[in-house]
């Protein structure tokens, strides 16, 4: 029996209506879909702004919180199923946990680029295990307050560095420089370091060893990093690695430690993401008293997506909702503070007398 024509028009309205829910879905699903082989600039040198972006995902989606992973093989799994849809088909993993040093690695790989994430300091909850104490001692003290001075020698001549990041160095180094000859092997690929908080204290120190090994280093990019090493050290890295990037939010209270009294440097001039959606390459760094909230990853990704283009925007993964302080991060990075606070304290009192 044929369609009147009054019935016609609501059954064309609803074609309409589901074509276009259609491909609104599939557009959806397919946003991001191999952004790090298409949109990454594997072969940039310096500062390039979809590399920053997509770089600082890396780095938000190597915690296991942020991850919702139960576990370090959860996590490997997970990890490897977020990224390979976008762009990678060779991924390795190291996990060392000691007494002197606490260190996760993700090296992934595609035809272009292999990409190294140190994980930063964890905080003491992670989704659905509760708190972890001994994470929060390892992470946050053994490592971030372990501010005794190393020499390296094979850096150069005077050269020091912070020792709780050099152990977090030591600890991976041999693994991962074999794992970086072996995903080199394929011609064409150019590697990357990155890492955030304590990943950007690690990083660095990853760059300088791999490329003393004779690994050809293509870009380092940090984000949230503290004070790691002395002028010699600043000298050495920037001389071998003249293109490393330096991320900082918003008064980051992390990159204002360890304090500059203690002979420790930044390593160059930072580019600056001001809470208004300035972005600032090269800028001054920020003075005055830090902040515990702009130190998230979330917020780091946030700003840096925001600063794009909207039509490269929607050529890549949205980050997670994220406007505010990251409540997983709160309860450490506040008693961090606490103890920054207290240490700065005694050293304006010393300094009075």
């Amino acid at each position: 029996m044929p369609m009147s024509p009054r019935c016609r028009f609501p059954v064309f309205l609803l074609a309409i209506f589901l074509l276009i829910a259609g491909v609104a879905a599939v557009r959806a699903q397919e946003q991001g879909a191999d952004c790090y082989r298409t949109l990454f600039q594997a072969q940039a040198v310096g500062h390039e702004p979809v590399n920053a972006y997509l770089l600082m995902l890396a780095n938000y989606y190597s915690y296991e919180n942020r991850i919702n992973a139960a576990g370090s093989a959860d996590f490997q799994k997970r990890f490897r199923e977020k990224f390979a849809p976008w762009g990678f088909d060779e991924f390795d993993f190291l996990d060392v946990r000691m007494k002197t040093a606490d260190t996760q690695v993700m090296i992934m790989s595609n035809d272009q680029a292999t990409i190294v994430v140190f994980r930063g300091s964890e905080t003491g909850s992670t989704g659905g295990n509760g708190l972890r104490p001994a994470k929060a001692i390892y992470d946050w003290i053994l490592t971030d307050f372990n501010f005794f001075p190393r020499k390296v020698k094979e850096w150069g001549s005077g050269v020091k560095v912070h020792r709780g990041f050099f152990n977090a160095w030591a600890v991976v180094s041999r693994s991962l420089c074999e794992l970086c000859t072996r995903h080199l092997a394929k011609p064409g690929r150019k590697l990357w370091i990155t890492g955030h908080s304590l990943g950007a204290g690690v990083a660095p120190m990853a760059a300088m060893g791999l490329a003393a090994a004779g690994l050809p280093v293509q870009g380092v990019y940090t984000y949230a990093g503290p004070r790691i090493g002395n002028q010699a050290f600043v000298d050495a890295t920037l001389g071998r690695l003249p293109f490393l990037q330096r991320w900082v939010n918003d008064h980051d209270l992390v990159t204002m430690v360890p304090f500059t009294w203690m002979g420790f440097r930044h390593l160059g001039m930072p580019n600056n993401l001001y809470e208004n959606g300035t972005v600032a390459l090269q800028d001054q760094p920020f003075t005055g008293l830090g902040k515990v909230a702009p130190h998230s990853p979330g917020l780091y990704l946030q700003r840096l997506f925001d600063s794009l283009p909207l039509e490269v925007r929607d050529q890549l993964p949205a980050p997670p909702s994220f406007r505010g302080a990251d409540p997983g991060d709160a309860e450490l990075e506040q008693a961090f503070a606490r103890k920054l606070a207290a240490r700065r304290n005694r050293q304006e009192t010393l300094e009075e007398d």
